[in-house]
């Protein structure tokens, strides 16, 4: 007689899917039940209900809505690659999984919100890797890394905001002054140029002011987040993606200084109140509101140009007795992103 087989603890794993969704929920439970930081004011919060009034708020936090969402279709479009990957612990993720923890209680005694949304992510990848094992990690290295773009980044409007006026409305007034139109440069502030033959000041003619919401940071992390997903359905091999994701920031400047040029070039044609607006910040014109789509457009435009401009260059060589004209087998070290 035979003693019956001990049952295995792969058996809980059956479905990878199944456990990582338990996983995630557990997280979630966290987030939701902790009482985290107090803030700037006398009560405390938890995180979730710092991020949700942050996306609710915050113009430039808009997107963090959908990432979410984006990251579980993720898991769901690669499901089939990842019930494939046979589960086993890894143990390095337990330590993985300790520091996400001290990461999330050290943010608690310092009262630093940021620090507890980033350990929620590490905190998550140490669980992946402990309970599924380093390969299953890898696999969803994406989908979890893309989770980053749903926390909001102290500091911004006076690390990145007030920069990217300066850059946009020095590059505007260049390229005006380029095209026959005379402005001059004042703080961030693009206005006509003095004409003496006509007896006007410097921005008597016309004015226009790159503010916070038009330096472009609003459509910068939107559009690197859409620049990542753009180029993990786009383009095979690691380095072409990160070369497309890398090109965003770039073709996000780019497409917001059209978007300058538009309304500067409309307020020169037909009037400050048709081109912005009477109230340009709380009530802006419709021409005002068009322009804002050219941003994603040019930005859009440009990385379907990268997009195709990568994907024609070729591929690393391999060794002379492993070469093949085989494109499957070309990428597929690439193909493991």
């Amino acid at each position: 007689m035979t003693n019956p087989a001990p049952s295995s603890p792969r058996l809980f794993f059956r479905d990878p899917l199944v456990f990582l969704s338990v996983t995630i929920l557990g997280i979630l439970c966290l987030l939701l039940s902790v009482q985290y930081s107090y803030g700037i004011g006398t009560t405390t919060y938890s995180l979730a209900q710092y991020i949700w009034r942050t996306w609710n708020e915050s113009e430039d936090m808009g997107h963090g809505m959908i990432v979410v969402p984006a990251a579980l279709f993720l898991i769901y479009h690669d499901r089939e690659r990842l019930l494939s990957i046979t589960p086993k612990t890894g143990w390095g993720g337990l330590v993985f999984l300790i520091i996400g923890l001290l990461i999330y209680w050290c943010g608690h005694l310092a009262d630093v919100t940021f620090a507890g949304l980033l350990s929620l992510i590490v905190i998550l990848a140490g669980t992946v890797w402990w309970l599924l094992g380093w390969k299953f990690l890898k696999a969803l290295s994406f989908p979890i890394a893309f989770l980053i773009f749903a926390i909001p980044f102290p500091g911004l409007d006076s690390m990145v905001a007030l920069p990217l006026r300066y850059l946009m409305s020095k590059l505007g007034v260049v390229i005006l002054n380029l095209l026959g139109v005379p402005v001059v440069l004042v703080g961030t502030g693009i206005l006509s140029a003095p004409d003496a033959a006509q007896h006007l000041a410097t921005g008597q003619k016309f004015a226009v002011d790159v503010a916070n919401p038009c330096s472009g940071i609003r459509s910068l992390f939107a559009l690197m987040m859409v620049g990542a997903l753009f180029a993990h359905f786009t383009l095979k091999g690691t380095w072409r993606k990160w070369a497309l994701f890398l090109c965003t920031p770039p073709l996000a400047i780019a497409g917001n200084l059209a978007r300058i040029l538009m309304l500067t070039i409309g307020t020169v044609a037909f009037g400050s109140e048709f081109a912005l607006g009477k109230n340009p910040l709380e009530h802006p014109s419709w021409f005002h509101m068009l322009a804002g789509y050219l941003v994603f457009i040019v930005a859009l435009l440009g990385m379907m140009g990268v997009a195709s401009l990568l994907g024609r260059t070729p591929r690393v060589a391999l060794k002379p007795s492993l070469q093949t004209t085989d494109p499957d087998v070309l990428d597929h070290d690439e193909d493991r992103y």
